[in-house]
């Protein structure tokens, strides 16, 4: 019966979410902290929100399902004992996210754990009340946490902010976050934010086997000394990564990694149109190192 409750608390927030997304919020929404939001950001920046738009939800691999919408990733991993959410996205991405898994079959009140790639409000605007609704468990990189609990964007960006989030478990890169017989690798790959994450997944389906990767190589900033990132640890970063050796790769915007491959991917095909060439991770990390390094020595 709580289960059931809950779901429907969460879909209703999810189209209220929605609904006041569609319009400039007021300074006294409830959704709105400090009377600032996503359409806030939007008018300031100039630019309507179009990466929060409804798109059905599909199987990556095994037990790993893409329920964001078209072009913020959110990432279900789901167990018998409850789920893991990755990235929770914008207040409009409540009528995206929440009605995906219930098309799927999973109900929101089963998150166990939520999880971020970093803490920029695209990515996490509805994290905390998720938090409140279910009871799940938070887990970050300890170098995110300051801009969690504070509610404050410390990176680059300097977006509006976001609630502030009670965070229930610290990680250290390296750590596996375990739940149901599955669990979730954590790598830091700072520069985006402090303590920005990647994600390395392993999964089976039909008898295979598949390691499915949300983030990538780091993004670090050399060109301004308040922000800048330590290259030691941007070069942890990618021998960290290059331990890993992914069959998929999901990023945080994805509308340009799926064009032409949503049909396939609705469809179930295998191989997964998602699917990484021979080679093609390595040069990825081998070509972002060799950027860094280049911006250094400018």
């Amino acid at each position: 019966m709580r289960n059931t409750v809950v779901t429907a608390a969460l879909i209703a927030i999810a189209w209220g979410s929605a609904a006041t997304s569609a319009s400039a919020q007021s300074s006294d929404d409830p959704l709105a902290i400090g009377g600032k939001d996503t359409a806030w950001f939007m008018g300031r920046v100039g630019r309507p929100d179009t990466d929060s738009e409804p798109q059905e939800p599909f199987r990556i691999a095994g037990n790993v399902y893409y329920v964001g919408a078209n072009n913020i990733s959110s990432i279900l991993v789901t167990t018998p004992d409850g789920h893991i959410l990755i990235d929770t996205g914008t207040h409009k991405m409540a009528a995206v996210v929440f009605p995906n898994m219930v098309t799927l079959g999973f109900s929101p009140a089963d998150i166990k754990i939520l999880m971020l790639s970093h803490a920029h409000y695209d990515h996490m605007e509805t994290m905390e009340t998720i938090r409140r609704l279910t009871g799940a468990t938070v887990a970050a990189l300890e170098a995110e946490v300051p801009s969690l609990v504070t509610g404050h964007d410390l990176g680059i960006n300097e977006t509006w902010g976001h609630e502030p989030v009670e965070v229930g478990r610290i990680l250290q890169s390296g750590d596996d976050v375990r739940l149901g017989g599955s669990s979730v690798k954590v790598i830091w790959t700072p520069g985006h934010t402090r303590g920005t994450a990647t994600y390395v997944i392993d999964t089976e389906e039909d008898g295979e086997t598949y390691q499915v990767v949300f983030g990538g190589p780091p993004a670090p900033v050399t060109d301004n000394p308040r922000y800048a990132t330590r290259p030691e640890d941007v070069f942890a970063a990618y021998d960290a990564l290059r331990d890993v050796d992914p069959d998929i790769r999901i990023n945080g915007h994805p509308q340009r990694l799926f064009e032409g491959k949503l049909e396939a991917l609705w469809a179930g095909e295998r191989p997964s149109p998602l699917q990484m060439g021979r080679g093609e991770w390595r040069r990825m990390i081998d070509d972002a190192e060799a950027d860094f390094r280049r911006r250094l020595g400018e």
